[in-house]
């Protein structure tokens, strides 16, 4: 054991003085100074200038050929004399024509006619279709009654309407049997004045008895 143990120890110190000389030797190598190193540059040689040729001699130009000219004579030419204007002339004034009249039209004659404006004759021949189409009720001439009733009327080529009582006869039968003379009266035609015009009319219906007369 102890031969074991000096073994070891003498391996030990013989790897220690081994690493000692090499580190030694190792710092003896780095002290050794080394020769300097002397750098060499190269440079280019310089180029040789170009010779530039001379520029070429312009060659002058070739003489230009004289050209006479000539002259022509001209005769003057004659300058015409001006001819003096005319006077001025005077605007003759304008007469404006008179304004034309526009015909004016005529007025379109009433639609609708009142009593006033209807003719005498004819409002005669319609109150005797009115008159004539009387029917005295036998009522009335039963009980001996008498009068007369005044109803209005609008006419139309040949056509009456909206009959109504104007004044009444104080008999409601005679009233009513005015209103139905004008609605069965058989009217005379509209003469060309009245055609197509409505012809307001205004008429005394009579009832007579039986000693009465017109």
């Amino acid at each position: 054991m102890n031969l074991l143990r000096a073994f070891i120890l003498a391996s030990l110190l013989e790897g220690m003085m081994i690493l000692v000389f090499l580190y030694g030797l190792g710092r003896k190598v780095e002290t050794v100074e080394k020769p300097p190193v002397t750098l060499i540059q190269l440079t280019q040689a310089p180029e040789a200038p170009k010779t530039v040729p001379p520029p070429p001699t312009p060659k002058p130009p070739p003489p230009k050929p004289e050209v006479h000219h000539t002259v022509a004579h001209q005769e003057p030419v004659p300058v015409p004399t001006p001819t003096p204007a005319p006077p001025p002339v005077a605007p003759v004034p304008v007469t404006p024509a008179p304004p034309q009249k526009v015909a004016e039209a005529a007025p379109a004659p009433p639609q609708h006619l009142r009593p006033a404006d209807i003719s005498v004759t004819f409002a005669d021949k319609v109150r005797s279709a009115v008159q004539g189409a009387v029917v005295f009720p036998m009522a009335a001439r039963a009980a001996h009654l008498s009068g007369q009733t005044k109803v209005t009327f609008d006419y139309k080529d040949g056509v009456a309407s909206a009959a109504s009582v104007l004044t009444t006869s104080g008999n409601r039968i005679l009233d009513k049997a005015a209103l139905a003379a004008v609605h069965v009266a058989h009217f005379p035609a509209a003469t060309a004045e009245y055609a197509g015009r409505v012809l307001t009319f205004e008429i005394w219906v009579k009832f007579l008895g039986v000693d009465e007369h017109e």
